[in-house]
């Protein structure tokens, strides 16, 4: 966009959705770190054998996934901080050529004859 002072982009949006998938993949973190029960429940008290097997499949699985989508997160947190950078550096460039560009007026056309001129 240009204003009064030349050339100009507004930042911001995009370090600020990095900050959010940041916290998001924090966030998943709390929830991995909820699941993840340090003690070991009896059988009894998950309600049996098979519940209490199920129990610990699910809490082993969710605890894989969540780390999964909080590495997911974190990295596409940095992405976007390097798109945010990459945009930085080619706005700084576009502003400096623009600088550079020096607009010359161009001759005036000769009129061309036309064929309904005598209409």
């Amino acid at each position: 966009m240009t204003s009064a002072e030349g050339y100009h982009v507004a930042h911001g949006g995009m370090s600020g959705q990095a900050g959010e998938l940041d916290g998001s993949g924090d966030d998943v973190a709390r929830i991995r770190e909820a699941v993840t029960s340090p003690m070991r429940y009896a059988e009894d008290v998950l309600g049996g054998s098979d519940t209490g097997a199920a129990f610990t499949s699910f809490a082993a699985a969710w605890e894989a996934e969540t780390k999964v989508l909080e590495e997911a997160l974190h990295e596409l947190a940095d992405k976007v901080r390097l798109a945010d950078h990459a945009y930085g550096g080619s706005d700084i460039d576009v502003r400096n050529n623009t600088d550079r560009v020096r607009v010359v007026p161009l001759p005036a056309q000769a009129e061309r004859p036309s064929a309904l001129s005598g209409y």
